[in-house]
C-alpha cells in the first residue's frame, strides 16, 4: 500500500504499454471465465488514493491461483509473483499456500482468500507503475457493454472564475453480490469541452485517463469534494474536476462530457448556463 501512495505523490508518468502485454485468466475458477468486480481500477478510496488494482468478489476461502509464473515473495496480507524483469502480479487478502522464494507455474495455487474479505484484490505491477488489469490485453474472458452513467454537470461562479465538476460511474457487467450490488466503477476517461454561442471555444479535453495506469496527479486535482467510495449496501458517489478557474467573455456556453469504459462505451450530458453571471444551469440527461 504504501509502494501506491508513494508512487502517486511523486507522480510517476506513466508507460503508454505495460511491458507484460499479453493477455491471461482469471485467478480463480474458472480461469475462463469472466467474474463480478465490486471494485475497479482507479476507483476513489477515502484515505485520498487511487484503488491501485481490481477487487474479485470470491467468498472466503476459495483458492486463488496465479495467472503468470514466477516467484513468490509473501507479504502480511498478500502474496505477489514476480518475474525476473520486475513485472508482478499481487494478489491481496490472500493467506499465502506456498513458500517465500519459491517458484510457482501459472494456474498453481497459491494461497486462499481470508476469512471476511470476501473477494482477491488483484494487482499488476509492470516494474514502474500499477496498471489496469481491466485493459485490453490483460484479464480475459472480459466483456462489457454498458456505457458509463454522466451526470449531474455543476456548473459553480466565484468572483468572475468558473469551477466546473460532473458525476460520473460505470456499472459493472456482472452485478457483484450483495451487499455490494449497488458498487460502481471509476469510468476509464472523463472528457470535457466548452461550446460559446454555438461554436468550440475548448476542444475535446481529457479531465483524466485511467486507460492503464495510476494517474500522475495528485487525488484532489481528479476528484473533487463529495466523492465518496463503495461501501457495504451504499453506491460511492465520483464527482470528478472538469474545469477550474475559468474566466468567460459573456455569452451562452453549453459545457459537454463524455464519460468511456475500457471497452468503448460512451455516456454523455451537457449543461448550459449564462456569462456575464452564472444565472441557471440545465442539464441535459446521459445518453
Amino acid at each position: 500500500m504504501d509502494r501506491v501512495a508513494a508512487f502517486v505523490a511523486a507522480g510517476i508518468a506513466a508507460l503508454a504499454l505495460p511491458a507484460f502485454a499479453h493477455a491471461y485468466g482469471w485467478p480463480i475458477k474458472p480461469f475462463d471465465e469472466q467474474h463480478a468486480i465490486r471494485g475497479a481500477f482507479d476507483d476513489p478510496r477515502d484515505g485520498r488514493s487511487f484503488h491501485f488494482g481490481v477487487d474479485i468478489c470470491a467468498p472466503d476461502g476459495t483458492p486463488v491461483f496465479a495467472v503468470a509464473p514466477g516467484t513468490v515473495f509473501r507479504y502480511a496480507d498478500a502474496v505477489a509473483i514476480r518475474q525476473p524483469d520486475g513485472h508482478e502480479f499481487s494478489y491481496w487478502h490472500v493467506a499465502a499456500t506456498v513458500a517465500e522464494h519459491s517458484y510457482v507455474d501459472a494456474g498453481a495455487q497459491i494461497g486462499v482468500v481470508r476469512a471476511g474479505w470476501g473477494h482477491v484484490h488483484f494487482a499488476e505491477w509492470d516494474g514502474r507503475t500499477y496498471v489496469n488489469p481491466l485493459r485490453p490485453g490483460g484479464l480475459e474472458p472480459f466483456a462489457d457493454t454498458t456505457a458509463p452513467v454522466v451526470g449531474p454537470i455543476t456548473v459553480a461562479a466565484d468572483r468572475g472564475r468558473i469551477d466546473a465538476t460532473v458525476e460520473a460511474y460505470d456499472v459493472p457487467p456482472i452485478t457483484p453480490p450483495a451487499p455490494w450490488q449497488d458498487a460502481r466503477w471509476t469510468p476509464e476517461i472523463v472528457r470535457w469541452r466548452l461550446l460559446h454561442d454555438g461554436r468550440e471555444l475548448t476542444p475535446w479535453t481529457d479531465a483524466t485517463d485511467f486507460s492503464s495506469h495510476l494517474p500522475p496527479d495528485e487525488f484532489s486535482s481528479v476528484y473533487a469534494p463529495g466523492t465518496e467510495q463503495n461501501a457495504p449496501g451504499r453506491p460511492g458517489r465520483y464527482v470528478f474536476w472538469l474545469v477550474r478557474g475559468l474566466r468567460p467573455e459573456p455569452g451562452t456556453y453549453e459545457l459537454q462530457v463524455e464519460a468511456e469504459d475500457t471497452r468503448g462505451n460512451v455516456g454523455s450530458a451537457s449543461s448550459t448556463f449564462e456569462v456575464a453571471q452564472i444565472l441557471r444551469t440545465r442539464n441535459t440527461a446521459s445518453r
